[in-house]
């Protein structure tokens, strides 16, 4: 970059980020914290583009339309080249639907604004789903594309109105935004994990070393090791101490932002030891790091999505593939766009480079849409499958079914199940398994004359004091919703409550549970639980790629043993209801994602609502009734 010296150790830096997302997608258990990874490259990114722009505005040569076409050349051939292939390769192999959302992601990506729309499309990053999306890792990009927009000009106006007051104003900004990052973790967690304003800070890391690392760097070999020392152990640590549970980004994030800087400004001084960053390997790693990036997750979910598993010899395959294909998208296409473009005007690069190809992907995607998903390729069974699989109750029931972010939200009295009458009978209260089952309830309390609402929230259980493994702030959120429940069924005093879950066979489960019914048989009410239904992997997806590869693969799973607790449940409280939707997915021992011709689930454990109202009609038949 110019007004920069080449650094090696910030490609071993790089070298590090790109590694650790790599280990970590191609085996999450053995490196749990490797998304840091790409926290780390926000820092370099924040460095790199602040002392650039910091050295241009101080010299007067800076331009907005010079800096987009450096950042245009640098991100778009590489991106535009994989978003490419991914689509000649979804042609060939995803769904018609799965096609579309490939293809709208593809131009989402091409405008920087991927982060959004993964963001809407699957919510959690770590979600089953998403794992099988070819552009899921571009939300990265989007932020840095955003990030672009905004800090440059906000540079420009500290630099020439504020020279002194630079510094400083950056370094309390960073403060301020790490605690919001941090506010906005435990509140709305997916919004936090993908979107700018939760992420802006670890830009603003790299960005505040850029502008003081004049009157910073080490003064000595012993200050350089010691830096370089507690940098790796900040992002060790993050490495291997974070998760997927972990509360992400907010504080948990400034470990390894800060372990990246303290690298960074360790290779700052003269003499500095950076042999451990700047050697061969590392070097060469961090020149393609980009393109790595770029290329190593659509072979990952490309292969998730033909169902094939990454153990260690397809993973070091994978590896190698990755960084293969990396090596010539970085010869042949990053190395020769950047030196060509430096030639172009600026208008050129634009139109050639960015213009164009979006509207080639605008294009594709209205074709796809237009042919939905080019859905001639396969038999029609595959979109008749696949539209039961979007049957998703949790979007059919918004406002009655929340995500744990609003976990405050009263009960919406248009949430009604079952008969159209004034008076409720009764409440279902539970977890995103319970608000599956609104379906089944439906059709049971309608044969009934019965009127139930559903107030229902992911990940919370119906147990009162109950503490599930996973993230603390979403622990305690279900503890708020449940007290607020109990308290409202004390009030209410409704005739029956129905409790429905993904019941967990874990040691105090059985005892809080046992108290909860306890606690709504004390006010009158009738409890009827209803049980789990079997997990069978793949439940969704395996029934359609059958029909799409002709394949025999068997898609059944071995039927669930209940949670012992329940007979104990039984036996104190014989006049609690329980109604077992494996009496329906199950035959003998054998559970089945589909009834016929009906797929019954959206995902590995979650029924559509075709397939919970065809439980619920099925039970009837059978004469179990609310």
């Amino acid at each position: 970059m110019r007004h920069q010296k080449y650094r090696p150790d910030i490609d071993g830096v790089r070298a590090i980020a790109v590694l650790s997302v790599l280990i970590h997608h191609l085996s999450e258990p053995f490196l749990p914290g490797g998304f840091v990874g790409v926290d780390i490259f926000f820092v370099i990114s924040g460095f790199l583009i602040t002392s650039q722009v910091h050295a241009e505005a101080k010299e007067g040569t800076f331009s907005i339309r010079q800096f987009y076409k450096r950042r245009i050349n640098r991100i778009l051939p590489a991106l535009l080249t994989v978003v490419a292939a991914c689509l000649a390769v979804g042609v060939l192999l995803l769904s018609p639907a799965d096609l579309l959302l490939l293809a709208r992601s593809a131009v989402y990506a091409s405008l920087g604004l991927s982060n959004v729309f993964f963001w809407r499309e699957y919510g959690n990053y770590f979600a089953g789903n998403a794992r099988e999306a070819p552009l899921l890792h571009t939300w990265s990009l989007g932020i840095e594309e955003q990030f672009y927009v905004i800090w440059p000009l906000l540079v420009l106006l500290l630099i020439r109105t504020r020279p002194r007051l630079t510094v400083i104003f950056v370094a309390v900004t960073t403060v301020a935004l790490i605690a919001l990052s941090e506010v906005a973790a435990g509140v709305f967690a997916s919004a936090s994990y993908y979107l700018l304003p939760t992420r802006f800070f670890e830009l603003m890391i790299g960005g505040l070393l850029a502008l003081s690392i004049a009157s910073i760097r080490p003064r000595s070999r012993l200050q350089a090791r010691l830096g370089l020392l507690a940098g790796f152990l900040l992002i060790g640590g993050s490495l291997f101490l974070l998760d997927r549970t972990s509360v992400f980004p907010g504080i948990n994030a400034t470990w390894p932002c800060l372990g990246a800087a303290l690298l960074i400004w360790a290779g700052s001084g003269q003499g500095s030891p950076t042999r451990i960053l700047a050697n061969r390997p590392m070097i060469f790693l961090g020149l393609i790091s980009y393109s790595l990036y770029l290329w190593h997750w659509p072979i990952i979910a490309f292969l998730a999505y033909l169902n094939h598993p990454i153990r260690l010899a397809s993973g070091i395959a994978v590896a190698a593939f990755s960084i293969l294909a990396a090596w010539l998208s970085w010869k042949y296409v990053e190395v020769p766009m950047r030196r060509s473009g430096v030639q172009l005007q600026f208008s050129r690069v634009f139109a050639l480079r960015f213009f164009m190809p979006v509207v080639v992907l605008f294009s594709f995607l209205a074709a796809t849409t237009y042919t939905k998903g080019f859905a001639q390729r396969f038999d029609p069974r595959v979109t008749e499958l696949k539209g039961m699989m979007q049957a998703r109750p949790e979007e059919m029931r918004r406002g009655c079914h929340v995500p744990t972010s609003l976990y405050q939200t009263p009960p919406n009295p248009d949430c009604r199940l079952g008969s159209d009458k004034a008076a409720l009978d009764g409440i279902l209260i539970g977890d995103s398994y319970a608000n599956h089952y609104t379906g089944m309830i439906d059709v049971m309390a309608s044969a009934a004359g019965l009127a139930f609402m559903d107030y229902t929230m992911d990940a919370c259980l119906p147990i009162l004091g109950y503490q599930p493994e996973g993230a603390r702030t979403y622990a305690e959120k279900c503890r708020l919703r449940n007290e607020a429940v109990y308290q409202m069924i004390r009030t209410n005093r409704y005739r029956q409550v129905i409790l429905a879950a993904n019941w967990p066979d874990a040691s105090g489960a059985g005892g809080r549970l046992l108290s909860s019914i306890e606690a709504v048989i004390g006010t009158g009410a009738t409890v009827t639980v209803v049980m789990s239904n079997a997990m069978i992997e793949r439940a969704g997806s395996c029934p359609l790629r059958r029909i799409m590869y002709r394949t025999d693969e068997d898609c059944d799973a071995m039927r669930p043993s209940p949670p012992g607790y329940f007979s104990e449940i039984r036996s104190r409280y014989p006049q609690v209801r329980f109604i077992d939707p494996n009496e329906v997915v199950c035959q003998g021992n054998k559970c089945s994602p589909l009834i016929g011709d009906t797929l019954l689930y959206r995902d590995s454990g979650h029924l559509n609502d075709i397939g919970s109202r065809l439980i619920g009609q099925s039970l009837l038949r059978m004469g179990i009734s609310l």
